[in-house]
């Protein structure tokens, strides 16, 4: 290590960092650590972006570079997020009871492979849980699956679903086909914009794993191997590695964006606590800008997307106080102290355009911490 390198945590802690998303409304045991030891927003903060930088080495020890697992991270309205769905029943039949194995040849082998580029997915996979009677949840599916057969919901539990993210539009018909030869498959539905059915699987599906490139990573507990369930990933070239659980929850898990589930106020007050101790409590701010900001926003590569938002015709008052609703609403993702001593973040927030159809917009923030003011820089 050089001799002007950080040697303490402190001074390790203290530089330059960048966050891609933070995910703790599914970690229990961060959440029962955080009461039982009263920490403060600054112990938390400490916590958070120590073990980050575990993370951070653990991945460098591995061969993978934490900063190039973003697009399996942060949504990108670009790329699609799918979900399969298979019928439990009919794969339980074949397995005696093992249908999460029994269906797994037909997505794992399905996973793109790209010939540039580092593939990146995230994946989620379990039972549809929650507390929609059938009839609802039957109504969300017919509004958003292309059936491969008819399906009719007689228990939401028995539809077990693997949803993926970061897929191009031939990577989601590759899968969707190598899925389809699996007599349990019936359909998948895109869960790339707002849905109910999106908000169904939010507040069901558990993070399974991040695939990056032929590495599955997964979140264990101390001293267990991965792949505990024993799906057929080595078989189609792919190597479970695992992560401590404490590490891949907050920092590797992947988050289900709905309007609807309220996980965006733990995991938003989670991720502003660690972007500086003095942005806690601020998942609803006042965002502010300058006249000049404004007039930057009118004009050139931000003006279709404030057009398109309907924000377009709002005087600087109005735009202060339409976006600040948005952010309170939204999800946060892109946390970062830059080399200038910036504290930078982005918030993902759906805006209704026409006829009840929501496009994602991103907007750059910056905090101060001094006044705790946060001022909005981009509009995307």
């Amino acid at each position: 290590m050089a001799a002007d390198s950080p040697t303490t945590w402190d001074e390790l802690l203290a530089g330059p960092f960048n966050i891609h998303s933070v995910t703790t409304h599914n970690n229990l045991l961060l959440a029962a650590m955080r009461d039982r030891f009263n920490l403060t927003d600054g112990a938390f903060h400490q916590m958070m972006r120590a073990d980050h930088l575990h993370l951070t080495r653990s991945l460098d020890a591995l061969g993978i570079a934490y900063g190039s697992l973003a697009k399996g991270l942060i949504p990108d309205h670009r790329r699609r997020e799918i979900v399969l769905l298979f019928d439990s029943k009919v794969a339980s039949a074949r397995s005696n009871g093992f249908y999460a194995r029994d269906v797994a040849d037909a997505w794992i082998s399905g996973l793109p492979r790209p010939k540039n580029g580092l593939p990146v997915n995230s994946i989620l996979r379990g039972d549809l849980l929650g507390p929609a009677p059938s009839d609802k949840v039957q109504a969300a599916m017919d509004k958003s699956v292309v059936y491969h057969r008819p399906y009719t919901v007689t228990h939401p539990e028995l539809v077990y679903c693997v949803y993926i993210t970061n897929l191009s539009k031939e990577q989601t018909s590759t899968l969707t086909s190598t899925a389809a030869e699996h007599p349990a498959y019936f359909g998948y539905a895109d869960c790339t914009g707002r849905s109910t059915l999106k908000t169904h699987l939010g507040l069901s599906l558990p993070n399974s794993g991040l695939r990056v490139g032929d590495t599955i990573l997964e979140g264990v507990y101390i001293d267990n191997e991965p792949n505990g369930t024993g799906l057929p990933f080595e078989a189609h070239g792919f190597t479970p590695t695992a992560v401590l659980d404490m590490l891949f929850l907050p920092f590797l898990g992947y988050r289900i964006n709905s309007h609807l589930t309220g996980q965006n106020l733990q995991d938003n007050r989670s991720a502003l606590t660690i972007l500086s101790p003095d942005a806690a409590h601020l998942e609803s701010p006042n965002i502010w800008m300058t006249p000049g900001r404004y007039g930057y926003l009118q004009d050139g590569k931000h003006r279709d997307s404030m057009e398109q938002a309907g924000l377009l015709h709002l005087d600087q008052p109005g735009l202060e106080a339409a976006v600040s609703r948005l952010v309170a609403q939204g999800h946060l993702y892109n946390l970062r102290l830059d080399a200038y001593g910036n504290l930078l973040y982005t918030a993902l927030v759906d805006v209704e355009v026409l006829d009840g159809r929501f496009q994602t917009f991103t907007i750059g923030l910056r905090l101060n911490p001094e006044d705790k003011r946060v001022e909005l820089m981009t509009f995307f």
